[in-house]
């Protein structure tokens, strides 16, 4: 005879901290939960200093390619072991440091690094 199980509800037993939670199969968590280690492997968690981010200061753009240059691009990064953003970097800086003095005939003191907010002539702010 078989019995019918009825559906399990929701108790504070099956919640679990966020960023605690653990493989159902592991045991030494469940031998110190049961042991009641659990409050010592807590607080040995928390008292472990904490990594602060830098501020990114870096410009995030978007780049829409084709299939066959996205594919170059890819296999390139990969033959020289860099990631495709080193690779677009690398190509960006050698092509804006062979087209900047042709730039207003070399005479453009914004790709220098001179444009600034007392420069009331400069062409490129808006």
């Amino acid at each position: 005879m078989t019995t019918i199980q009825r559906p399990a509800s929701l108790t504070s037993a099956l919640l679990v901290r966020k960023g605690a939670a653990v493989p159902a199969g592991y045991s030494a968590l469940t031998a110190a939960t049961r042991t009641g280690r659990a409050r010592s492997l807590d607080a040995n968690v928390t008292s472990m200093p904490k990594r602060r981010r830098l501020p990114d200061i870096r410009t995030r753009i978007s780049l829409r390619l084709d299939p066959d240059r996205h594919l170059k691009l890819k296999l390139s990064a990969a033959h020289l072991h860099k990631n495709l953003q080193e690779v677009l970097i690398a190509a960006l800086d050698s092509y804006l440091d062979e087209i900047g003095p042709t730039v207003k005939n070399g005479n453009c003191a914004c790709l220098e690094g001179g444009c600034s907010e007392q420069n009331k002539s400069c062409e490129h702010k808006g």
